[in-house]
Parts: structure tokens; C-alpha cells; sequence
């Protein structure tokens, strides 16, 4: 049993990713094709939106393939197979999940600017600078997550206890159930600047900086969380007296700061993407948007500091 689970964590990398970038990439085929429909004219502006937006989502199938390969590949032999087992459930976690949420997540900027292309064909080019703008950020949690499941991996054929692997599942939880709500947050945020070009393109000039602003402020909690999944494998002394008293404090570490991005996540980008259509709708209320939706997203994002302070104390108290 423990070898099934050592090798069949080789497919979970890839089997998420596929399944976030596949589910991701027929989104935007769908909204390309409703586009092409209103407005037949602007196919080639269209056809061009949606390629780029798929060679984007793509990212992530490549990171999960990247790791599976390593793991093929990697013929060292664990100390402790069994530890080596539920170890490598950090790395399922760590790229499974922030593939499959990224994939997903990053193709709604594509789909929103293919319907904007349709009403806006004269500004294409501007619809497509926000739309890489938007999923490029999209796709760093899922960088984030390829980043720990590298390092470990690194970790993998040493572990010699029961509470080392906890803290590679700990990692592993922080920054894949972490990823969650930044992504739908900057997902929301970002399908909404993209359709507010579309209804008024002249909100451009306001939103491309209001875009940088916000989804810098909404991505904080999955620095966090990056945070925590490095300080649990990099800044700690492994307890080796037979105790896993540490590996649960880690785990709890992780469940306080991966759980406490997710609403935060979620409500940012609704704010945000709230105030994109209003800017949308009506350029001139654009000071006042942007002030009182800056103010509400940083008082927000306060529940995930509060959550990586815990964690921090966590971490090094017990």
C-alpha cells in the first residue's frame, strides 16, 4: 500500500494540472465562438485573444507535467519509504492544487476579453495587454507552488520520521488550499476590468493602474502562505526525539494561514471587480471608486495577517 501511494503520487501533479488547464481552455473556446457570433467581423482580433489566452493557461499543465517528470526520473532510493510516501503528499498538494484552481481561474480574464473584443474590435490591442496583465498575475500562485514542491522534493529521500513528512504535507497544505481564494479573488477582479473595457473603452487609462493596485493588494495572502510553506522547511530544526508534536504544530500553522486567504481572497476580488464595472459604467466616479475600494481591500486583507501571525507563532512557539 505504501508503495502504491509513493508511486502513484507521480500522476497526481499532471492529472490536476491537465484537468485545470483542459476545463480552462474550453471556457474560453466557448466565449470565442459566442464572440465570433456577435460580432463575425472581428474573428481574426478573436481567434488571436483566444490562442494567447489558452498558450497561458497552458502554464500550468506544463509546471504539473514538469514535476511529474522530475519524479519519474528521480531513482534515489528513501531511507524510509513509508515517510518518502505521505512526504510526497506535499508535493500533490503544492502543485496539484494551485494547477488545477490557476488553470482554471486564468482563463476567465481570456473569456471575458474575447467577449470585449466583440464589442470593442477598434481596441483589440488594449483588451489584450490587460487580459496578459491579469492572467500573468493569475499564474504566480501556481509558480509559488512549483517553487515548494521542488524543494520538497530536495527533502524527500532523507526523511527519517513520521514528523518530517508531516512537515512536508504542511507545506505542501499551506500554499495549495492557500492558492484558493487569491486565485478566484484575482480571477473575479480580473474578469471584470476586462469586460469593463468592453462597455467603455475610454476606462482604460483608469483601469490599467487601478488593475496593478488591486491585484497586488488581493495576491498578498498567497505570499503568506508562501511564507509559512518556506518557514516550515527551511527555517526549522526537526524534533527527532520520536515526538510529533511538531509536524501537528506545522500542520495547524498551515490550516490557519491557507484557510484564513480563502475568504479574504474571495471578498477582494468581489470588491474589486465591483468597482470595475461602476468605473466601467461611469468614468468620472472613478477618484472616489478607487479610493474607497483601496481602503476596503486593505482592511481585508488584515484577517490574513491575522492568520499568518498564528501561524508564525505556531511554528516557532511549539
Amino acid at each position: 500500500m505504501i508503495t502504491l501511494l509513493y508511486t502513484a503520487s507521480i500522476a497526481f501533479p499532471i492529472v490536476c494540472a491537465a484537468l485545470g488547464a483542459g476545463i480552462g481552455q474550453s471556457l474560453i473556446g466557448v466565449k470565442a465562438l459566442q464572440a465570433a457570433n456577435i460580432q463575425p467581423h472581428s474573428i481574426t482580433e478573436i481567434s488571436r485573444i483566444s490562442m494567447i489566452g489558452i498558450a497561458l493557461t497552458e502554464t500550468s499543465s506544463i509546471l504539473g507535467l514538469v514535476i511529474s517528470i522530475l519524479l519519474i526520473l528521480d531513482r534515489s532510493v528513501p531511507i524510509h519509504i513509508e515517510y518518502a510516501a505521505y512526504g510526497r503528499l506535499g508535493i500533490a498538494l503544492a502543485i496539484g492544487l494551485t494547477s488545477l484552481i490557476a488553470g482554471i481561474a486564468s482563463s476567465y480574464p481570456a473569456q471575458a476579453a474575447c467577449l470585449s473584443v466583440a464589442r470593442q474590435p477598434f481596441f483589440s490591442n488594449k483588451i489584450l495587454q490587460l487580459m496578459l496583465l491579469t492572467q500573468s498575475i493569475i499564474m504566480t500562485p501556481n509558480i509559488f507552488g512549483f517553487i515548494i514542491a521542488l524543494l520538497i522534493n530536495g527533502r524527500i529521500a532523507t526523511l527519517t520520521t513520521f514528523n518530517e513528512a508531516l512537515l512536508m504535507i504542511a507545506s505542501g497544505i499551506s500554499i495549495g488550499l492557500g492558492c484558493i481564494g487569491p486565485c478566484i479573488g484575482l480571477s473575479l477582479f480580473a474578469t471584470a476590468a476586462c469586460t469593463a473595457i468592453g462597455i467603455n473603452r475610454k476606462s482604460y487609462s483608469k483601469l490599467l493602474p487601478f488593475t496593478f493596485m488591486c491585484e497586488g493588494i488581493i495576491e498578498t495572502p498567497i505570499i503568506f502562505s508562501l511564507l509559512v510553506a518556506l518557514m516550515i522547511l527551511l527555517n526549522i530544526t526537526v524534533d527527532t526525539s520520536g515526538s510529533n508534536l511538531q509536524g501537528i504544530a506545522c500542520l495547524s500553522a498551515a490550516l490557519s494561514m491557507s484557510l484564513s486567504t480563502i475568504g479574504t481572497g474571495i471578498s477582494a476580488g468581489n470588491i474589486g471587480s465591483t468597482a470595475c464595472y461602476q468605473i466601467g459604467k461611469n468614468i468620472d466616479i472613478y477618484p472616489m471608486m478607487s479610493r474607497i475600494g483601496l481602503l476596503a481591500l486593505t482592511m481585508i486583507d488584515t484577517f490574513a495577517i491575522y492568520g499568518f501571525i498564528i501561524a508564525i507563532i505556531l511554528i516557532y512557539a511549539i
